[in-house]
């Protein structure tokens, strides 16, 4: 196998171990959207069984999924300002993803055991604190993801004739629908249990989708 075919396997092949571990991941998680549901979300918290492991995998999955997707930039024929602005989108929500994870790696478990034991509202306050502060970013993390989609269907519209068209404009019209759809739940947080789903599929199914161009041929470079 030559440099550029394992490179290209490589890539493809973080990007879609990491969406489906995403998929996982998400599943395990309690379902949680409003930032300033605090009670909701320490209730979840407390009924959860997995939290760590589910958030060790998390961390993992967008770990690969963004970095995959981030360095596919390289795959463009033609690598464009916008091509380059979407992967430097995607290292902007990993670095989010990062912080939003350490901390419910470590502060909240600590936070929610020792509020368990003693039944300290300060320590309650806080807990809720951190988990608004997460998740809000968390929306950001998942908009930049979703526009860094959106930017490299315009770079592959702009560069790329030579492939489907329903790849191209599917990239920036379901990257846009993404983004929609967080500034939408932002009006209603409760919307966002309806919202969320059926505007991150698109463009969650269409990183697949380049994953596995890239790992098969490395067709965006021909």
């Amino acid at each position: 196998m030559s440099n550029r075919n394992f490179s290209n396997y490589l890539t493809g092949t973080s990007i879609i171990i990491g969406a489906i571990l995403m998929l996982i991941a998400t599943l395990l998680h309690p379902p949680l959207v409003n930032p300033y549901d605090g009670k909701t979300a320490f209730q979840g918290f407390s009924d959860a069984d997995f939290w760590m492991w589910d958030h060790i995998l998390m961390l993992i999955a967008t770990s690969l999924w963004l970095i995959g997707l981030a360095g596919s930039e390289h795959f463009f024929a033609n690598r464009s300002k916008s091509a380059k602005l979407g992967s430097c989108l995607f290292f902007v929500s990993l670095s989010l993803w990062i912080f939003i994870l350490a901390a419910e790696l470590t502060a909240l478990p600590i936070l929610g055991e020792e509020f368990i034991k003693g039944r300290n509202r300060v320590l309650l306050e806080l807990w809720q604190a951190i988990f608004s502060l997460g998740l809000l970013a968390g929306y950001f993390a998942v908009m930049c993801s979703w526009l860094g989609i959106c930017l490299y269907g315009w770079s592959l519209k702009q560069t790329h004739t030579d492939l489907p068209s329903l790849f191209t404009k599917g990239a920036f019209f379901s990257g846009l629908i993404g983004v929609i759809g967080i500034l939408l739940t932002f009006l209603s947080f409760n919307m966002g249990y309806i919202l969320i789903p059926l505007t991150s599929a698109p463009p969650y199914l269409w990183s697949i989708w380049l994953g596995w161009k890239i790992m098969e041929n490395g067709y965006l470079n021909e």
